[in-house]
């Protein structure tokens, strides 16, 4: 078909006139509408299908189209052809300034350029070089579905025609531009004034938004915020990032460079801009940069440094994914700002944390400071002294031979035995010889709290953990780490109290009440009871588990009753320590108060018997603990198992020699004296010390 040239140059010249009346007049975003109706009339004119104004890169792959018009593929399809384009046909388009083609047989040269056609049904087309951009070509392009024979002079009427609408894409580019750097500059201020009262937990979390905003404004997929950890810069963290949902990071978030990208940390030493436009930019020796760019799917970054208030310098990176990038010019000032800002707002998070972590680090030394003293307090209250075991009896000296046996491991002792017989201080005795013994003991009774207040006071408590929960409290066992802890009465404990403290005995650690943090200790366990263990562990009041964990190295303590020997060297050391104590002098005691001490069955055992000595020292009068200074229950024959037996005359001879024995003893043998002390006569007396045969000379010492 032959076009008649004369009128073909009238009607373009009109359309080329129209276009440029109608764009020159156009703003904002009346440019793009403008453009996009000029591009349909221009396929209109020359009976195409499509009609776009783009670029294509130098490396041969499509680039997301500026302008479109027409029945093209999706987006997503033209992206995504495989294969791409080619360099081949990107260097004869860049090299002649145009590229057409009639047919799908005019590509027999340029074979994967054909494929390329073949798959997004364009056999026609041509193609109109406007600039080359570097990576990249920018241009026109007009396509046909069918095989199309294109007019002379074709190139130069849509070049005519592209001047006049590139003009104005750079025009609305720049209008653009304009705006989202005015963008910028307001999100630069906001993030500056947004820190200056954001507390420690808001930090992170307020960086990241910074970065997604900063993203959005330049139009990035990818942000990053890298610092030097020292001023040597040796290495660089990545510290905060953020990314698109369509990236599925985060991607490098505690990276550090010097380890994983050695070039790009050298790079980044000299603190100066670096913009990467694709990643075959990087040079050979930056293989692992490359790698990782193109797994991701990064197309560019640009890096832009700062340097923060304390010295330390770093870099805000923000990259394209799949897409080239269209970064905002004289960015990189501004992206320094930023950098600065949350690079301080991050600095003085750190500093917080610090005063923080110190603050809560006094706050518990105090805590820990004031439960040691009141456990010192009620050490001093039980001053231990060795001396207060008193006792020669096998059954004794069997127990203070497994106490050493015992005494320098780390095992855990369980004392049996009645009340009174003295566990506490065979437990002072275990720590006193222990390798703990430079701390304090720790000792808990069991009995004496509260249910619901016994965990507290073993385990501790957090702030707010129950009523009157005013604040932290330190429990027994976190204060005995590196000591020993003596639970008394341990078969006191209630069931949930067992549970807690077997996980203590099994894997050393516990929470406090009302706390999620595990807190992990060394502690040596000394635990007593007065109960039958083993009879509640068939009753299953107590667990049998934890009954094996305390039952390692069992001690019987015996009662009084079972060493009767030392009853007379107990009563002598609790008349001296009595005596003392209350400002008194007593000698000794009376041969009948020793045998109803002896004949006694001690049910509350040496306790009982500490209570009675104290008891005398505070009744007698004299310097001697006579018999009826005892408590009643030791001067009854019921009470002390031995009842009476004989006649009168044989009870009232056996009294009368005692007392007898008794005042020659006060008297030191001296008869005179003793018949005073006793009523009668010199002569008297010794008429009855000849009758019950007493020798006198043998109470002179």
């Amino acid at each position: 078909m032959q076009i008649n040239e004369p009128d073909e140059s009238s009607r373009f010249y009109r359309l080329t006139q129209n276009v440029m009346a109608q764009l020159a007049g156009a703003q904002g975003e009346g440019i793009d509408v403008t453009v996009s109706s000029c591009l349909e009339r221009l396929g209109e004119y020359f009976g195409v299908d499509s009609v776009s104004l783009g670029g294509i890169s130098k490396s041969g792959e499509l680039m997301p189209a500026l302008y479109l018009w027409g029945q093209l593929p999706p987006k997503e399809t033209m992206l995504a052809g495989h294969p791409s384009p080619g360099q081949e046909m990107v260097a004869r388009f860049n090299r002649d300034g145009y590229f057409i083609y009639n047919r799908l047989e005019d590509l027999d040269e340029l074979p994967q350029y054909q494929e390329h056609t073949r798959q997004m049904g364009i056999p026609a087309a041509v193609f109109w070089k406007h600039h080359d951009k570097g990576s990249w070509v920018e241009g026109m392009a007009l396509g046909s579905k069918n095989p199309k024979i294109w007019p002379d002079g074709i190139v130069e009427r849509i070049g005519a025609v592209g001047e006049v609408l590139f003009n104005a894409l750079y025009r609305r580019r720049a209008e653009a531009e304009t705006e989202r750097l005015r963008q910028f500059e307001q999100i630069v201020a906001a993030t500056a004034s947004e820190f200056v009262h954001a507390s420690p937990d808001q930090v992170d979390a307020r960086v990241e938004q910074a970065l997604q905003r900063l993203c959005k404004c330049v139009d990035a997929d990818l942000g990053t915020l890298l610092q030097w950890n020292d001023s040597e810069k040796s290495t660089m963290k990545v510290s905060h990032e953020w990314d698109a949902d369509f990236v599925c990071g985060p991607h490098f978030r505690g990276t550090v460079l010097v380890d994983e990208y050695p070039w790009l940390a050298t790079r980044l030493r000299e603190s100066e801009p670096l913009l990467i436009h694709n990643p075959d930019d990087f040079p050979p020796e930056a293989d692992a940069e490359r790698a990782t760019c193109r797994r991701i799917g990064i197309r560019s970054i640009l890096w832009a440094p700062f340097v923060a208030a304390h010295g330390l310098q770093g870099y805000i990176a923000l990259s394209t994914v799949n897409r080239p990038g269209a970064w905002l010019e004289n960015t990189v000032p501004q992206l320094g700002l930023v950098g600065n800002v949350l690079a301080n707002a991050i600095e003085r998070q750190r500093a917080d944390h610090k005063l923080l972590q110190a603050y809560a680090e006094i706050r518990q030394l105090k805590d820990y400071l004031e439960s040691e003293n009141l456990t010192l307090r009620e050490e001093i209250k039980a001053t231990f002294d060795e001396e207060e075991l008193v006792g020669k009896s096998h059954a004794f000296q069997t127990v203070i031979h497994q106490v050493e046996q015992v005494a320098r491991t780390d095992s855990t002792v369980l004392l049996l035995s009645e009340t009174g017989t003295g566990k506490s201080l065979i437990a002072r005795l275990l720590h006193r010889q222990s390798r703990r013994k430079d701390r304090p003991l720790v000792t808990v009774n069991c009995a004496a709290l509260p249910a619901e207040l016994i965990e507290s006071e073993l385990f501790g408590h957090e702030k707010g953990a129950f009523t009157g929960a005013v604040d932290r409290k330190i429990g027994r066992f976190e204060l005995a780490d590196g000591a020993t802890i003596f639970l008394d009465e341990i078969g006191d404990l209630s069931a949930h109290t067992q549970v807690r403290l077997l996980r203590v005995l099994q894997e050393r650690e516990f929470e406090r009440v009302g706390g999620a943090e595990t807190v992990r200790i060394n502690v040596r366990v000394i635990a007593a009871t007065n109960r039958d263990l083993e009879d509640m562990v068939r009753q299953g009041v107590f667990r049998q588990d934890l009954y094996y964990r305390l039952n390692v190295f069992p001690i019987h303590v015996p009662p009084l009753r079972e060493r009767r020997t030392d009853i007379l060297e107990l009563a002598n050391f609790f008349v001296e320590k009595y005596s003392t104590e209350n400002h008194k002098y007593v000698r000794r005691i009376s041969t009948p108060a020793i045998d109803m001490m002896m004949s006694y069955h001690w049910p509350g055992n040496v306790r009982e018997l500490e209570n009675c000595i104290e008891r005398a020292i505070l009744l007698t009068a004299d310097d001697v603990v006579h018999g009826h200074h005892l408590p009643p229950t030791l001067q009854t024959a019921e009470a002390s198992s031995t009842p009476m037996r004989g006649t009168l005359e044989e009870t009232l001879d056996r009294v009368e020699r005692e007392m007898l024995i008794e005042a020659l003893k006060n008297s030191r043998g001296n008869k005179a004296k003793a018949a005073r002390e006793l009523g009668i006569t010199e002569r008297l007396i010794g008429l009855r010390v000849r009758k019950h045969r007493i020798d006198p000379k043998l109470y002179r010492a």
